[in-house]
């Protein structure tokens, strides 16, 4: 996965004036890490939570910094 380059970056703060440099950081961050885990492998209860918890914040932030897909999708 590549960063997004400074233009996009641009483009969604311009479009999600409630989203900040740093929630596009740690997206970019959880979204990577989504590629660095093996899905296969088993995991104790404490690291499923981890990866829930993961997973709901990147949706929080995708809600964040994409709010015209999230209003398409609710629609």
């Amino acid at each position: 996965m590549e960063p997004m380059k400074p233009t996009a970056k641009k483009r969604i703060l311009q479009a999600a004036p409630n989203a900040a440099p740093e929630d596009i950081t740690e997206y970019e961050r959880l979204l990577s890490e989504r590629f660095t885990v093996d899905p296969d492998l088993a995991r104790d209860p404490a690291s499923i939570h981890l990866m829930e918890q993961k997973r709901k914040r990147l949706k929080e932030l995708r809600g964040k910094l994409f709010p015209s897909k999230r209003e398409a999708q609710t629609e």
